[in-house]
C-alpha cells in the first residue's frame, strides 16, 4: 500500500513538471506573438504617421465637419426658397390661371407638390448621406453616366445661371433707393455690384462654413419681416372693407389646360430650393433626423408665407394693377405710403442676397461632389485644412457665375434650361423607386409613401413633355448641350476612372 502510494506521488509530480514545461511554451509563444503584433503595430503606426506628414507636406487636406444646425437648415431651404421672385413676378401665375381664386389654388397646390417632392429626398438624403443632391442618387441608383450628365448640366449652366440672376436681381434692388424718378437702371453699375456681391458672398463661404450660416439666419429673417408687413398692411385692408377682389373669386378662371400648365410652372419656379439641404448632407448634424425636420418646417412655412403674401396683394392692388406691375412688392409700397418705397427695394435686396448666399453655398458641395465622383477635375475636390471647406469648388462655379454677367442674356439661357431641371428631378424620383427594388432591405431613416414618388414621376413626365410642345426648339437646344456630355464622359471620365 505504501508503495503504491509512492508511486501515484511520483507520477503527480511528473505530470505537473510536464503542465509546467507546456505553460512556459505558451508563455514564450505569447510573448514571440504579442512582441509580433506590437511590431506590426508599431509599423503600420508608422506608415500612418508617413502618409499623415505627407498630407501635413502638401497643407491642403481637411475634411468637411458637421456644422450645420437645424436652424441653419430652415434657413438655406427657406433662404433660397424665397428669392426675388414671389416680390416680383407673381403676376405670371395670376395672367395665366386667369382669375383670383385659381391663383390661390395654385400657389397651394404648387406648395404641396414641393413639399411631396421634398419627402422623396428626405428618404434620399438619410438613405445615402453624402453630399452632392441630384448627381449623387442618380449615379448611385441608375449609373455614372447618368449621374455625369447631371454633373455636367447643373455645374455648368444651370447653378452658375441662377447665382448671376439672383444677384442682378439683387443689384438692381439695392441701387433702386439711390436713383432718381427719372433716371433708367444703369447696366454697368448693375453688373459691377452683382460681380461684386459674388466675390464677397464666395469669400465668407469660402472662409467658414458657419459664418455662412449664421448669414443665411439673419437674412431668413429678414424676408420674414417683409413678408409680414405687406401680411400686416394686406389683412388691416381687408378688415377695413377692401375684398371686392375675393367676392367672385373663380370668375374668368382660365379653362385652357395649357395655361393652367404655364402657371403651374410659374408657381413651381417660385417655390425652387426645397432641395437644397440634400446638397449638404455630410455637413447636416444628425442628418437622419434634421433633414426630415428641416423639410417639415422649411416647406409649411414658405408656401404659407407664399399664400398670405398674394392675398396680401390682392387686397391692396386690383388683378390689373397687379399684371401691369413689373415689381408687385414695389407696387404695393407705392400704394400705401412713401416710406415703404424706400424700405421694400431693400427688403428684396436683401432676400436676394440671401438666396445668392444659399445658392453659393450649396453650389461648392455639387462641384466637390462631382470632383469626388471624377466627374472634374479632381483638385477641385480638395477640402481646405485650416477653413474645412471646399474653396475650388466655390470659387469654379461663382467664378463662371461672373463671366455670365458679362456676357449677358441670362434670362433666356435659364428659361431655355429650366425644363431639364425637371428632367434631373424627375430621374432623381425614379432613382428612390429603383433603389428601393435594387436594396430593399437598406436601412432607411425616413421612409416615403411610395405612392408619393410615383405621381412626383408622373408629374415630372408632364413638367418635361409640355415645354417640349410648348417651346420645342429652345427645349431641343438645351437637351442638346445636356447630350453633348455624353462623348466629354467617354473620352475624359470613364477612360480616366
Amino acid at each position: 500500500m505504501k508503495r503504491s502510494r509512492m508511486k501515484d506521488a511520483k507520477d503527480l509530480t511528473e505530470k505537473q513538471s510536464e503542465a509546467n514545461k507546456d505553460m512556459a511554451k505558451c508563455s514564450m509563444l505569447g510573448d514571440d506573438l504579442n512582441a509580433s503584433i506590437s511590431f506590426h503595430d508599431h509599423h503600420a503606426s508608422a506608415e500612418e504617421k508617413l502618409i499623415k506628414s505627407q498630407k501635413d507636406s502638401k497643407g491642403e487636406e481637411g475634411k468637411l465637419t458637421r456644422n450645420v444646425t437645424l436652424l441653419q437648415g430652415v434657413s438655406l431651404i427657406v433662404g433660397v426658397m424665397i428669392g426675388s421672385g414671389i416680390f416680383v413676378t407673381p403676376r405670371f401665375v395670376l395672367l395665366h390661371s386667369g382669375s383670383v381664386g385659381m391663383t390661390l389654388l395654385i400657389w397651394i397646390i404648387s406648395g404641396v407638390m414641393a413639399t411631396l417632392g421634398a419627402l422623396c429626398y428626405c428618404e434620399l438624403g438619410t438613405m445615402i448621406q453624402r453630399s452632392g443632391g441630384e448627381l449623387t442618387y442618380i449615379q448611385e441608383a441608375l449609373g455614372p453616366l447618368p449621374g455625369f450628365l447631371v454633373s455636367w448640366t447643373m455645374v455648368l449652366i444651370l447653378k452658375p445661371a441662377s447665382v448671376a440672376i439672383i444677384t442682378l436681381s439683387f443689384a438692381s434692388y439695392a441701387v433702386q433707393p439711390f436713383l432718381g424718378n427719372n433716371n433708367t437702371e444703369p447696366e454697368d453699375l448693375i453688373k459691377l455690384v452683382a460681380a461684386i456681391s459674388i466675390i464677397i458672398i464666395t469669400t465668407v463661404n469660402c472662409v467658414s462654413s458657419r459664418w455662412a450660416g449664421q448669414m443665411q439666419i439673419v437674412f431668413m429673417i429678414m424676408k420674414l419681416l417683409a413678408i409680414g408687413i405687406i401680411v400686416v398692411i394686406g389683412a388691416s385692408r381687408i378688415a377695413s372693407g377692401h375684398n371686392g377682389n375675393f367676392e367672385s373669386p373663380f370668375k374668368g378662371t382660365n379653362t385652357n389646360i395649357g395655361e393652367i400648365a404655364h402657371a403651374f410652372f410659374s408657381g413651381l419656379w417660385a417655390y425652387d430650393g426645397w432641395n437644397q439641404l440634400n446638397y449638404v448632407t455630410e455637413e447636416l448634424q444628425n442628418p437622419h433626423k434634421n433633414l426630415p425636420r428641416a423639410v417639415m418646417i422649411a416647406l409649411p412655412l414658405v408656401t404659407i408665407c407664399y399664400t398670405l403674401i398674394n392675398i396680401a396683394y390682392l387686397s391692396i392692388l386690383t388683378p390689373a394693377e397687379m399684371l401691369s406691375s413689373t415689381a408687385v412688392a414695389v407696387s404695393v409700397a407705392e400704394k400705401v405710403t412713401p416710406t415703404l418705397v424706400v424700405v421694400m427695394p431693400l427688403f428684396v435686396a436683401c432676400s436676394c442676397y440671401g438666396a445668392a448666399n444659399g445658392s453659393i453655398f450649396t453650389n461648392g458641395r455639387v462641384v466637390c461632389s462631382a470632383a469626388k465622383q471624377g466627374h472634374m477635375p479632381r483638385y477641385l475636390a480638395v477640402i481646405s485644412k485650416r477653413f474645412h471647406t471646399p474653396l475650388r469648388a466655390i470659387m469654379f462655379p461663382s467664378f463662371i457665375s461672373i463671366c455670365m454677367l458679362i456676357l449677358g442674356d441670362l434670362d433666356s439661357l435659364l428659361s431655355c434650361f429650366s425644363f431639364v431641371a425637371w428632367i434631373f428631378l424627375g430621374c432623381t424620383f425614379l432613382s428612390l423607386l429603383v433603389l428601393r427594388w435594387k436594396r430593399p432591405h437598406e436601412y432607411r431613416p425616413y421612409k416615403v409613401w411610395i405612392g408619393i414618388p410615383i405621381v412626383m414621376v408622373m408629374i415630372s413626365c408632364y413638367l418635361i413633355i409640355a415645354p417640349l410642345f410648348a417651346k420645342p426648339q429652345s427645349s431641343l437646344f438645351a437637351l442638346a448641350f445636356v447630350l453633348s456630355g455624353v462623348p466629354v464622359y467617354f473620352i475624359f471620365v470613364n477612360r480616366n476612372n
